[in-house]
């Protein structure tokens, strides 16, 4: 059993990975992955710097297959609709408030402690509400582990990235003194 608790880094979008190819998650797997993370529990703490400007990401846990992390918004979301054709997923609420878009502009608002399950092949997006940071959980898992979890499309078919400037992706600016735990 581990013993040793994980305490995140939190990482933002500086202005080399906007438009990149290379999805934040998945940078962050790569960097931080433990070389036993397929056969071992790994313990992690949910902590992540604030940002006052952009979105920023903390992976706490990840294995060839499934992966969780903490999502900090300033402002914005994932504003342009898009699925992810190989990944279910789910989003909780932490802090904030979220307002979560369908494919015909219908839309739900969660707040703490709510969340939503998102099917591979299901379109969405969402922005945060109201002037506190948003703070959600990201648990994901491959469908097809042959295959890239990181695909998205969008509604006419076309492959887009998260942190494209169309889904509005800023260089991310952090607060010195505030964090989320």
């Amino acid at each position: 059993m581990a013993t040793k608790i994980y305490v995140p880094e939190t990482s933002g979008d500086t202005g080399e990975t906007i438009g990149s190819q290379s999805s934040a998650l998945d940078r962050e797997i790569q960097k931080h992955r433990p070389s036993d993370w397929a056969t071992k529990p790994q313990l992690f703490r949910m902590r992540s710097k604030l940002p006052k400007k952009g979105r920023a990401e903390a992976l706490l846990a990840s294995t060839d297959r499934m992966w969780i992390a903490l999502k900090t918004y300033a402002e914005g979301g994932e504003n342009t609709i898009h699925n992810h054709t190989n990944e279910d997923h789910s989003f909780i609420v932490m802090q904030g408030n979220a307002r979560f878009y369908g494919p015909d502009d219908e839309s739900v608002v969660l707040g703490r402690n709510e969340g939503i399950m998102l099917p591979r092949g299901c379109y969405y997006r969402f922005r945060t509400e109201g002037d506190e940071p948003l703070v959600v959980m990201r648990i994901g898992c491959v469908v097809d582990a042959a295959d890239s979890p990181w695909q998205r499309s969008d509604l006419k078919g076309n492959r887009i990235y998260g942190n494209d400037h169309q889904n509005n992706t800023v260089v991310t600016e952090f607060y010195d003194d505030r964090v989320y735990e």
